[in-house]
């Protein structure tokens, strides 16, 4: 456990030491703040710089609550799922390529403390930057908005934050069997596309895909009904320790310093 924690904090000081737990949670915060006002401030902000007619008429009606809410998440998914991708690509990848990866597992060093060293350092950084960008949404959400409910909140975050582990998991999963980060990027991005674009189209073959987390998080902010979520969360939590399992055997078994 000592040798764990040892790791852990070498993934947390290089995150810090390259501004990671700087700039990631201002993109988040960004996306959180930027929506509610985009959303409220809409209709003069077309007026000013929409190249529209000055005797045009708008009328765009104010969203609810709710809306804006779901709104935020769809930019975590467009944008937050991004950088999520472009700054965990090359966790595993970039200290194969440089050599320290070996200086690491030459000592004896258990490669399951490895991968789960960088996978909790993952977890923090995402879970400190997914906070700060939902609680400055609801901040400007009750500001300019009406307030949500806050089980309904709780629990639609608590899904969207399952599907970005998720995600986390993903990159990193790529990134142990890829040397490439470019490779790892795009692998990690046209999976996780896959997973949100075929429930959609596959609605019963797919219905318990873990690309259904989002969707569930917006049924849960509406307070919609949330049957069959159970088998969903199971999936995910057996994709995600699979994968994990699956990491750490590859780099037992092939010459993976190499």
């Amino acid at each position: 456990m000592n040798e764990f924690y040892v790791l852990l904090k070498k993934e947390l000081t290089e995150m810090w030491r390259s501004y990671k737990f700087l700039w990631m949670p201002i993109l988040f915060l960004s996306l959180g703040i930027m929506q509610p006002l985009t959303s409220y401030y809409l209709e003069d902000l077309l007026k000013e710089f929409g190249g529209l007619p000055e005797a045009a008429l708008i009328d765009f009606p104010i969203p609810s609550s709710t809306q804006v809410f779901i709104d935020t998440f769809s930019q975590f998914s467009q944008v937050g799922i991004l950088l999520i991708t472009l700054s965990l690509m090359g966790m595993f990848a970039n200290e194969r390529n440089k050599g320290i990866a070996q200086m690491i597992l030459t000592k004896p060093v258990s490669y399951t403390n490895y991968f789960l060293s960088k996978w909790t350092a993952a977890i923090l950084l995402i879970t400190t930057s997914y906070i700060i960008g939902v609680l400055s949404a609801l901040y400007y959400i009750r500001l300019l908005f009406e307030p949500l409910d806050l089980k309904n909140v709780l629990a639609s975050s608590g899904y969207y934050f399952i599907w970005l582990i998720f995600v986390l998991t993903v990159v990193l999963f790529f990134s142990s069997i890829l040397k490439k980060t470019g490779a790892v990027g795009a692998a990690s991005i046209l999976l996780i596309m896959i997973l949100t674009i075929l429930p959609s189209v596959f609605k019963q073959l797919l219905k318990w895909s873990p690309g259904n987390l989002p969707i569930y998080a917006h049924k849960a902010i509406q307070g919609d009904s949330l049957a069959g979520t159970i088998p969903v969360l199971m999936i995910a939590v057996i994709l995600i320790s699979g994968m994990g399992a699956v990491a750490v055997y590859y780099m037992k078994k092939t010459e993976w310093m190499r």
